[in-house]
C-alpha cells in the first residue's frame, strides 16, 4: 500500500509538472519569473495528491520519528518540502524555480521534478531498512551532514 500511495506521488507529480501552464510573472525589479498557473482541472489534482501525501505522511510519520528521534527537525522540513513540491509551490504563488536567462521552460521543470524526486527519496529513505541503525550506533550511508 505504502509503495503504491509513492508510486502515486511521484507520478501524479511528475505528470502535473509536466502539463500545468508556466507564465511570466513581472517582478518588481523589472525581471520576470517564471510560474505554474494552474487551471481549475491542475488545482483538482493537486488537492489529490495533497490528500496521497497526507495519507502517506500519517502512516509514514510515526516509524521515521521512531527510528529517527534525533532527526525530526529534518523529517518536518523534508514533508514541508515534498507538500511544497506537490503543491506547485502554491505558498510562493507558484514559483517554477530558477532558469538561467535565456533558459527554456522545459529545463526549469526538469529541474524541479530532479529536485522534489530527489528530496522524496531522501525522505522515504528515512523509512527504508537501509538507514537502521547497525552495530555502531551509527546510521548507515550518508546523511545530511556529515
Amino acid at each position: 500500500m505504502v509503495e503504491t500511495l509513492v508510486s502515486d506521488l511521484k507520478e501524479g507529480t511528475r505528470q502535473l509538472v509536466l502539463c500545468v501552464p508556466v507564465v511570466a510573472v513581472p517582478m518588481e525589479d523589472g525581471r520576470d519569473e517564471w510560474c505554474f498557473a494552474p487551471e481549475e482541472e491542475h488545482r483538482r489534482e493537486m488537492a489529490r495528491l495533497e490528500a496521497l501525501f497526507e495519507k502517506w505522511e500519517s502512516e509514514s510519520l510515526p516509524a521515521m520519528r521512531d527510528r529517527h528521534p534525533h532527526r525530526e527537525a529534518e523529517i518536518r522540513e523534508l514533508l514541508r518540502i515534498v507538500r511544497s513540491k506537490i503543491l506547485l509551490n502554491k505558498s510562493n504563488r507558484h514559483f517554477l524555480g530558477y532558469i538561467p536567462r535565456g533558459g527554456k521552460v522545459d529545463e526549469g521543470r526538469s529541474f524541479y521534478l530532479t529536485t522534489f524526486e530527489r528530496t522524496f527519496v531522501h525522505l522515504t529513505g528515512l523509512l527504508s531498512d537501509v538507514t537502521e541503525t547497525g552495530l555502531s550506533g551509527e546510521t548507515s550511508g550518508r546523511t545530511k551532514g556529515s
